[in-house]
């Protein structure tokens, strides 16, 4: 039950930080010149960016993450607890089974 209210609460910092990181990284589409080095999932899909219409919302958190790279780690940080939690339920589940 501990381990619920534990991924519970990591979940909704997750989605939180992710928020928090999506709306940093929209500062691309104010910044035209760096299109070309922060868009490479928007290249990847349309061959070349010309619009702000042309980018990817993964292009975001490669903005977040290269200028303002708070909320990106700390997202990746939240995210390997939630990992860990998961793993230390299933292994000590199995462990009683094997047991």
């Amino acid at each position: 039950m501990k381990y619920i209210f534990q991924i519970v609460i990591a979940t909704l910092f997750l989605l939180f930080f992710t928020f928090c990181a999506w709306y940093e990284g929209s500062e691309i589409l104010d910044n035209p010149w760096e299109w070309k080095y922060s868009t490479h999932f928007s290249q990847m899909l349309n061959d070349q960016v010309v619009d702000a219409n042309d980018i990817s919302d993964l292009d975001y958190f490669v903005y977040a993450a290269k200028f303002k790279p708070l909320f990106p780690s700390l997202m990746i940080i939240t995210a390997l607890y939630i990992s860990i939690l998961l793993g230390s339920m299933l292994f000590k589940r199995s462990a009683k089974k094997i047991a």
